[in-house]
């Protein structure tokens, strides 16, 4: 048997599937995007139980109870459902500590640095952009807002701050806005990167291969010709090509992550939000929750 052959089948092997779902989980990012998918799955899992609970009923007796297994499991994963979105704020508590290294990596001192960065934003608007820093910054700026508001938040719901109702329910609404601001950014980004990413995509298509004096001999190049254009070895190309391809698919799968966050955060962030049917939140979130889940997984390739 070659080396191709069963390379190939230990990528399907179960040894190799639970290594990897095990490296996905053991990453805070992963974790939290495994559970984000059980979370926003719920309302779906429910409709599901609560229709083939209602079929039962019509088509058969119920005076042995037959539809009632369904029901008390629909209400069983509801509770559950809540539960693991309970987890994943306890989880983001723990996330403020990557984004104050990240912050502090872009900025080592802050006091002095951030407020130079935040007037320079006043006065030049959009062109303050340009700076690497600046886009970064605000996403880092926006979450360390976001993270402490939701959990004051939770802690009042769970009864350990005392807090006027109306404040609690102001900081909920102020942080989710903080978390409206990063995905935003985030789509601002994707913009950038997408003008990017045509640029290199154009670049590679009219990039010509190198001549060689061999090849060259015997032949006089008009004015035109010897204008000096982009040119790159086979091998070049192949590798500009897959690091290309590869950065395409990150870019679309970011995109995918964005159009579930996006109408989510506004929805979150309206008073009284702009849908009731929980199906649509669950459906936006199961669609963020698998291009976080494809990304984790594509680290470990």
């Amino acid at each position: 048997m070659s080396s191709k052959s069963s390379s190939k089948i230990s990528l399907t092997s179960p040894i190799y599937l639970l290594s990897r779902l095990t490296k996905l989980t053991s990453t805070y990012s992963g974790l939290d995007a495994s559970l984000m998918l059980v979370q926003y799955s719920s309302p779906l899992v429910i409709a599901l139980l609560l229709r083939l609970a209602a079929l039962k009923s019509k088509f058969r007796s119920n005076k042995n109870g037959q539809a009632f297994g369904l029901v008390k499991l629909a209400e069983g994963w509801a509770k559950m459902g809540g539960s693991v979105g309970e987890a994943r704020v306890v989880f983001r508590a723990f996330g403020l500590l990557p984004i104050l290294t990240w912050l502090l990596s872009l900025h080592p001192n802050p006091l002095q640095s951030i407020p130079k960065l935040v007037y320079s934003i006043n006065k030049q608007g959009l062109a303050a952009f340009s700076s690497p820093k600046t886009l970064p910054t605000l996403q880092a700026l926006s979450l360390l807002l976001y993270y402490p508001l939701e959990h004051l938040t939770w802690l009042y719901s769970k009864g350990v701050i005392p807090l006027n109702a109306q404040r609690a329910a102001k900081a909920g609404l102020w942080s989710v806005r903080f978390w409206a601001l990063y995905v935003l950014l985030d789509i601002y980004k994707l913009r950038q990167t997408y003008s990017s990413l045509l640029q290199r995509t154009k670049l590679l298509r009219n990039s010509k291969p190198e001549i060689k004096e061999k090849e060259a001999e015997g032949y006089e190049l008009s004015k035109s010709e010897q204008t000096p254009v982009q040119q790159s070895t086979e091998e070049d190309k192949i590798t500009m090509k897959g690091a290309l391809t590869k950065d395409w698919k990150v870019w679309k799968n970011d995109v995918m992550i964005n159009a579930g966050y996006a109408p989510l955060t506004v929805h979150w962030s309206t008073p009284g939000g702009l849908w009731a049917h929980p199906l649509i939140g669950g459906s936006l979130g199961i669609m963020a929750a698998i291009g976080r889940l494809t990304a984790e997984w594509r680290k470990g390739d």
